[in-house]
């Protein structure tokens, strides 16, 4: 298999159960290329409660959510050393000519495409595998705080609202090798990121 460009998105509530510091510590070994993903998480949250509270439209939160994202990249940056904000492509090649893992900023790539929904339905999740279509990704993975079933299906996943109502058209567009890991997987997130041939 080859061990091409991964797509990892990490979800923003891992920085409120004290889980970011271990996983991205894993990541900052990598052994392959990797564009880390910031979801939302509570910057997120308060653009759906300023939305309830004075009810500007989807678009808008839209927007702001994107930003929210924003937010997160830059407490993943500003955690360890070995990760760089990064809006474009050109980003992510710097970013890897200085042995740092890009951590996108979607607003410059993902504002420009017109065909993106502005909804809800589109988190970082469904985000994440857009950009893996973009970059011609080998493997996309999303990271999430609860407990996720190993052998879960994308439609169980997506009922259960573990990842975002696009997600799946979004994965079947790329056609790529997915995986969803949560609270306990620190291995398998090891596996992904540090892929070894050998068995030792």
């Amino acid at each position: 298999m080859a061990h091409g460009l991964l797509i990892l998105k990490i979800g923003g509530s891992l920085l409120d159960n004290g889980r970011l510091t271990a996983v991205l510590d894993i990541i900052a070994k990598r052994k392959r290329p990797v564009i880390v993903v910031p979801g939302g998480g509570k910057f997120a949250d308060q653009v759906r409660e300023a939305q309830a509270q004075s009810g500007f439209d989807d678009a808008s939160a839209h927007r702001l959510a994107l930003f929210a994202m924003h937010q997160m990249a830059n407490v993943i940056a500003s955690r360890s050393p070995h990760f760089a904000p990064a809006a474009t492509k050109e980003d992510f090649g710097v970013a890897g000519v200085n042995g740092l893992v890009p951590v996108w900023l979607p607003t410059a790539m993902a504002g420009a495409d017109v065909t993106i929904p502005k909804s809800w339905d589109m988190t970082s999740d469904s985000l994440a595998a857009w950009l893996a279509a973009e970059t011609g990704a080998a493997e996309i993975a999303l990271i999430k705080s609860c407990a996720v079933e190993p052998v879960a299906t994308l439609e169980s996943l997506t009922e259960a609202g573990i990842v975002d109502p696009l997600f799946s058209t979004y994965v079947a567009r790329a056609g790529l090798p997915w995986s969803v890991l949560g609270e306990g997987d620190d291995a398998r997130l090891t596996r992904l990121v540090q892929p070894s041939n050998e068995h030792h």
